[in-house]
């Protein structure tokens, strides 16, 4: 696990400095590979790559990055773990290839060069990379993973073409502006993260999941990634809800197995919940080995799954670490956090408390159960209450005055604010994407206008439709019809797991050095998962995920197996906002008004009505995470 960084200048353009702005950017990134620093820089001055290694795999320095070919000629520098490296080195040696390290890295390498850029569709993992080629033409060949696991972001300019595995380092080359994107930012506030391939910087970019593309270095245009990997849209008939309970396990074991390959200490975050939970149970069916699992605790015992965890641990011989997360700690690591972000997000706080008490117990790798409600139906609120909306939104534009009478309606029946989203959902055409939105948004439409200008308000709607990115991204690319069950599945995948969840895990969880590996996110098994028919996931069952709920009555203790609520590492910022939280927060969204040019009187009004218990904590956490541009 590393950060990556790159700079191609363009023929009419001279940075006697790459060296320099490259090595800053490589600084930026430290805390994402502390074991080693490596740079390359081309003969002819117009390539630079870097890199920063967190060393997991070969910890030797055969290993080092940014690693040359055998003849020079081609150059990597990469970011990520690939699980099937014995399998593809075989296959490379067949071929002829020798190799001087035991990395995954030689692999993707020599994959390139017999390969080309179909080396991605083989690799089965987690990671980004980019590839310095300079045969013939002079080339880059960059490339993220089939679920956008690991981070990519590049900005295009009449000189540079600039990357890195974050956006503090590609600021960082002095290459880029900082000017905030509207569409970015109008987003971020409408669903509580930067919908990619957008991003907080108007003039930054993420490459989206499982894409690529090659920019040549005598063009100088700016190439459209293409994607080399989808969604599966087809379903399979399985033979019964048995069958495939048996497919899924044998898929998910495997997918656990191979993610426990390492040269160093590794573990498991350990919520005390049913995903995570599995992760576990796995581990130790796949290894009589020691294992060591972490999680974290808070005094409000509403908000702390400790006991389940211990219980889990207990039942696997495990050798658990937890930590008790207090407002204090929030406090005193605040400036942190909010760096580590990287760009701002409603989530990730868990992740980095965890991440910390993972590095704590020694750990450099550490597992998560990240993806099992998106795959198999875990949250109510989207799975359950989007179809319900939806039938909703139908009968108030069918009825005469209908959203008129649906506005009261549902605003009684969810109890809590944010019904200003329904509002926006009746002036829309009713529709799967508006339904989401309204279930799964942050600030409603009216309420984002009073936040922002009215000039980056008009600027952003230009360029940015939430209704329409979120049906881009779940719909079938090719028109075939779907389930509402199969339609919320993609849609929390391509839009709320990538953008948050995600990105989220990796920035936090590298903050502290970590390696998170989500075997739930095993192309295979994702593959496998999205093509069961939904009547087989639901099954007729009030239970969530019963496909998993059934492997975990015959893995893990019936206590944790049998829960109805979960909580995960949710925090108990409702509380901590109003009490220890409150003075740091009303100190920094002026300053947030001041830079981001945001109303000021809305940003405080916000504080006010959650103070007074009218609002949702998340609200008033998503503007104070605002905070991560000023950092």
């Amino acid at each position: 696990m590393c950060g990556i960084a790159g700079i191609l200048t363009s023929s009419n353009a001279t940075f006697p400095d790459l060296a320099e702005r490259l090595a800053t950017m490589t600084h930026a990134m430290h805390h994402r590979g502390p074991d080693d620093e490596g740079m390359y820089v081309s003969s002819d001055g117009r390539v630079g790559l870097g890199n920063r290694r967190l060393a997991v795999r070969d910890l030797s320095p055969a290993g080092h990055m940014p690693m040359a070919s055998g003849n020079g000629l081609v150059w990597i520098t990469y970011n990520g773990e690939i699980y099937n490296t014995d399998e593809l080195r075989l296959e490379l040696e067949r071929e002829g290839y020798s190799f001087a390290s035991n990395s995954d890295t030689e692999v993707i390498l020599h994959g390139y060069e017999a390969w080309g850029a179909g080396v991605v569709s083989r690799l089965e993992g987690m990671f980004a990379f980019a590839i310095y080629d300079s045969r013939q033409a002079p080339k880059l060949f960059i490339a993220r993973d089939q679920l956008g696991i690991k981070p990519l972001y590049y900005a295009f300019t009449s000189d540079a073409f600039v990357f890195a595995s974050e956006l503090k380092s590609l600021l960082s080359s002095g290459l880029v502006s900082k000017e905030i994107s509207p569409a970015g930012l109008v987003g971020y506030l409408q669903m509580g993260s930067v919908p990619n391939p957008l991003t907080i910087y108007r003039d930054i970019s993420a490459l989206e999941p499982g894409s690529a593309f090659e920019f040549a270095l005598n063009k100088w245009t700016l190439p459209q990634p293409t994607r080399y990997w989808t969604l599966p849209t087809n379903t399979v008939e399985s033979s019964s809800f048995e069958q495939a309970v048996e497919d899924i396990e044998a898929c998910f074991a495997n997918a656990v197995r191979v993610r426990l390959v390492s040269d160093v200490p590794l573990g498991a975050f350990l919520s005390g919940g049913l995903d995570s939970s599995l992760i576990v149970a796995m581990m130790r069916r796949a290894t009589s080995g020691p294992i060591r699992t972490c999680s974290i605790a808070f005094n409000e015992q509403s908000h702390s799954e400790a006991v389940y965890a211990r219980a889990m641990a207990q039942a696997v011989g495990a050798e658990h670490f937890e930590q008790v997360v207090t407002a204090e700690d929030v406090i005193s690591e605040f400036d942190h956090i909010l760096l580590a972000m990287d760009q701002p997000s409603v989530d990730g706080v868990n992740t980095y408390f965890v991440s910390k008490t993972a590095r704590a117990a020694g750990l450099t790798v550490a597992l998560s159960g990240l993806g099992g409600d998106e795959l198999f139906g875990g949250y109510a609120h989207t799975f359950r209450d989007v179809p319900s909306m939806l039938k909703a939104l139908k009968v108030a534009h069918a009825v005469p005055g209908g959203a008129e009478l649906a506005r009261r309606a549902l605003q009684l029946f969810y109890r809590r604010p944010g019904w200003g989203r329904v509002g926006d959902a009746l002036e829309r055409p009713p529709s799967l994407a508006s339904a989401y939105l309204t279930r799964r948004g942050l600030f409603s439409e009216r309420e984002v206008r009073k936040l922002v200008h009215p000039d980056m308000w008009a600027v952003a709607m230009s360029e940015f439709d939430p209704v329409k990115y979120v049906a881009h991204r779940a719909d079938s690319p090719n028109g075939e019809p779907h389930d509402a069950f199969s339609w919320v599945s993609r849609a929390e995948l391509r839009t709320y797991t990538h953008n948050q969840l995600l990105r989220d895990t990796d920035v936090m969880s590298m903050a502290h050095s970590l390696e998170v590996r989500v075997p739930f996110f095993d192309t295979r098994l994702v593959e496998s998962a999205l093509r069961l028919p939904t009547s087989i996931k639901v099954d007729g069952s009030s239970i969530p995920k019963p496909i998993l709920a059934s492997i975990a009555r015959r893995n893990i203790p019936k206590s944790v197996a049998e829960r109805r609520e979960k909580q995960g590492f949710s925090f108990p910022f409702d509380s901590w906002l109003r009490e220890g939280l409150h003075n740091r927060v009303g100190q920094i969204l002026p300053e947030i008004a001041r830079d981001l040019h945001i109303e000021c009187d809305e940003l405080l009004s916000v504080q006010r009505q959650h103070q007074a218990g009218k609002i949702h904590w998340s609200r008033l956490w998503a503007l104070t995470a605002l905070g991560a541009v000023l950092k």
